[in-house]
């Protein structure tokens, strides 16, 4: 059921559309468009949201265009979760530790990524003319967040990219919620604005399943009706070096430099190499060297392995958006398997193409649902397959 709200979170009568397309996207956050006639169309309609999925959908643009047919209306918008890419950082943070480092982990790292990431960045209750999120926006009770935290933020970095990247390395990818909360007493004054209605978002990971030896794709398999197959490597980089300058000297296999200041410091090379990353049936690794950004330690000898590893992290990250692009498309047909009940974006699944007799491992980055004439329409995108044993299946 496809549910609709007014800016205040309250539920509207539902209306009748011509299509609804809803996009899941894993990489990014979603978008949703809603064609229909201009009789039907509720202009109190702030927030959309489909059952069984975690997404709610906020309305940015209205068209309205006349045709011989009538007028219709289309709507468009996007997932909650992009309000966090229209917010840069405030200030440099940083976040670095290890689940084995905390014996409360989870109550540790919402309070970490809480602090570091959400409340002075995106928040900016203090020492800003006021706040970017009124009600507040913080890690959701219970949330699973990776075994390791490392964010290295700068000044003016897009939070919503940063956390999705850092969450992306393993396998997991943000989502939001409105909850209607009571605000704090200092937010009081905001709430004399009768036409700004406020909330208290919550943020936790969705976590990608390895259901690969399960659910299997294929048109011997009798759930899909096209497969396509795309590949492009022109802008992979699986080769990085990192340069960082240092505040002394003193470190492993450094080189000497000397600043405006005539004062000497360090300035240490990192490498980081990702095979998987490398152009198909070439015999060379085209390389980036970018400089490093570590932040919240002191650049000493001391502090060094952690430098060091920072300076990977920060490579991992880059190579996020220079990854050599493989996607699978598939239009799907529910047979024999069931779209949410047994997968969902996110997952690993395998996919057989039984015209060259492949059979891959990939996962759901984007699902694409389409809603006209009561019926529903699926199609998917599967990104950065692995080849798998092919098995046969007989028809």
């Amino acid at each position: 059921m496809i549910n609709f709200y007014d800016k205040a979170m309250n539920p509207l009568e539902p209306i009748e559309f011509i299509e609804i397309t809803w996009n899941r996207k894993w990489n990014e956050a979603g978008d949703f468009t809603i064609y229909t006639i201009a009789s039907e169309w509720n202009d109190k309609i702030k927030y959309v949201n489909i059952d069984g999925r975690p997404e709610t959908g906020i309305v940015k643009k209205t068209v309205i265009e006349e045709k011989i047919e009538g007028t219709f209306v289309t709507i468009k918008g996007y997932f909650l979760e992009k309000l966090l890419d229209l917010v840069q950082a405030r200030e440099d943070s940083n976040a670095f530790a290890k689940a084995a480092d905390h014996t409360e982990w989870e109550f540790w790292v919402s309070l970490e990524i809480d602090a570091h990431v959400l409340a002075n960045n995106v928040i900016g209750l203090t020492h800003q003319p006021r706040p970017s999120f009124l009600g507040g926006i913080h890690p959701a009770d219970g949330s699973p967040w990776p075994d390791e935290v490392d964010l290295s933020i700068k000044q003016g970095d897009n939070i919503g990219e940063a956390l999705r990247n850092y969450l992306l390395l393993h396998n997991m990818s943000p989502i939001i919620e409105i909850r209607k909360w009571p605000l704090a007493s200092e937010l009081d004054k905001w709430l004399k604005n009768p036409d700004e209605p406020h909330f208290t978002y919550l943020i936790g990971p969705k976590v990608g399943r390895d259901l690969s030896d399960k659910i299997i794709f294929g048109k011997g398999y009798e759930n899909v009706s096209r497969v396509e197959y795309q590949y492009d490597d022109s802008d992979a980089f699986p080769y990085y070096q990192i340069l960082q300058t240092m505040e002394t000297t003193g470190f492993s296999n450094e080189s000497i430099i000397t600043d405006e200041g005539g004062n000497s410091r360090g300035r240490i090379t990192e490498f980081y190499i990702d095979e998987n990353n490398r152009p198909i049936d070439v015999d060379y690794y085209p390389k980036k060297v970018i400089e490093g950004n570590v932040s919240g330690i002191e650049l000493k000898p001391a502090n060094e392995a952690q430098i060091r590893e920072q300076m990977r992290q920060q490579a991992k990250v880059d190579m996020l958006n220079h990854y050599k692009q493989e996607t699978i498309v598939a239009d799907i047909i529910q047979n024999n398997i069931y779209y949410l009940d047994d997968y969902d974006i996110g997952d690993l699944c395998s996919i057989s193409f039984d015209e060259i007799e492949q059979t891959f491992k990939a996962r759901i980055v984007e699902v694409n649902e389409t809603y006209s004439k009561n019926r529903l329409e699926l199609k998917i995108t599967f990104g950065t397959p692995r080849k798998a044993k092919y098995i046969p299946v007989n028809i």
